[in-house]
């Protein structure tokens, strides 16, 4: 599939772009129910997410985030490659694309949600892009992402603490002043791009019963380069920056 010149140039100016109805609700399914099982079948390598002291009270210690599913299950490696990700993750980017990682969000009714970050924050190659395809409707009230149009033309910014009340990972970026963000509301079966210095985010799942599964792959381009080691640009480092 092709992508219009506009669109390309909605993704340069603004860091993001929503790919409406690429995925058919047949297709959804298929992945939404594949990935329940698969969570039901207990503990994966990589599980992230849940407060143990909590227990039961944290719904992401029943439903953690998944991590690198290709390396372990033979769907998530066949739907990574998917061109609706790969071919159009390509054009965004103007490069090849190569696999980074594979994750799945359950977000479970009452999960925090994820601080605001770029993900070069933790990913230190550029360039960098996002496939994130929802698995349900996305808006305010069960955690829709959040995004910062322009922060992509800013670079690696630095990191501080997060709110570990709203927020699962511990970290966040700083965000300069004049910047406002947008939430982005989708359709299951919409895929979302965004690059690795976008600032984006989500706020907690405040409803009592609506999921907000995604399906999230992460590319590198084909040729990319080394961010620097700057520890104040850098999540692994936050514990000394802090």
């Amino acid at each position: 599939m092709r992508i219009p010149a506009k669109d390309k140039a909605f993704f340069a100016e603004n860091g993001y772009y929503v790919g409406r109805g690429l995925f058919a609700p047949k297709e959804v399914a298929e992945i939404r129910d594949h990935f329940m099982a698969l969570r039901a079948e207990g503990p994966k390598p990589g599980d992230m997410g849940g407060d143990p002291k909590k227990g039961p009270n944290d719904p992401l210690n029943k439903y953690a985030r998944m991590i690198n599913m290709h390396t372990w299950d033979a769907k998530s490696k066949a739907w990574q490659a998917d061109e609706r990700f790969t071919k159009v993750s390509g054009q965004l980017i103007g490069d090849d694309v190569l696999l980074c990682q594979t994750m799945l969000y359950f977000k479970p009714p009452g999960a925090r949600g994820q601080a605001r970050h770029q993900d070069n924050q933790y990913i230190r190659k550029t360039p960098i892009i996002a496939a994130w395809l929802a698995l349900d409707d996305c808006d305010e009230a069960n955690g829709q992402m959040v995004m910062i149009p322009g922060s992509n033309k800013l670079g690696i910014l630095p990191v501080r603490p997060a709110d570990t009340s709203v927020s699962f990972t511990n970290g966040e970026s700083e965000i300069p002043a004049g910047l406002k963000e947008v939430g982005i509301g989708m359709q299951a079966g919409d895929v979302l791009y965004f690059g690795g210095f976008t600032i984006h985010g989500s706020y907690p799942n405040t409803t009592p019963d609506r999921f907000r599964r995604t399906f999230i792959v992460h590319y590198f381009g084909a040729h990319t380069e080394d961010l620097p080691v700057d520890e104040k640009t850098m999540m692994s480092k936050l514990a000394v920056v802090a």
